[in-house]
């Protein structure tokens, strides 16, 4: 499925307890992250043959084992994002609900976001 299909199958009000669980104190700036999502249903995606895979990975802090993708997935802009397929790789059990709050927190954090998200962007470093 691609990212943005994914996202436009729920509602934010379906994903941010996700998100907040993932990102604790992320209810601080709960209204950074619905004009994110509410953004991201409204860009076009640029079609794209590259893939978003979640796989297990190691911490190479702790040495704890957790599902995640590469960063790299996410470090282009947001229409090029929401135009990658996302995957499952094998042992990974996340469910869609989980799959779409991540990609939200990394397109966020790690996407080159639009030039009119700015002052947002700025909100959640203060």
């Amino acid at each position: 499925m691609k990212l943005y299909q994914l996202l436009q199958s729920y509602e934010f009000n379906e994903l941010f307890p996700q998100v907040n669980t993932m990102f604790p104190n992320a209810h601080l700036h709960r209204d950074v992250f619905e004009r994110a999502f509410e953004m991201l249903q409204s860009i076009k995606p640029t079609p794209s043959k590259k893939v978003i895979r979640y796989e297990i990975m190691e911490d190479p802090n702790s040495n704890d084992m957790f599902a995640g993708a590469d960063d790299n997935c996410f470090k282009t802009t947001w229409d090029v994002i929401l135009g990658k397929e996302v995957k499952k790789g094998k042992g990974v059990d996340l469910d869609n609900t989980e799959l779409a709050a991540n990609c939200l927190l990394n397109i966020l954090f790690i996407g080159n976001h639009p030039t009119s998200f700015e002052k947002d962007y700025k909100k959640l470093f203060k």
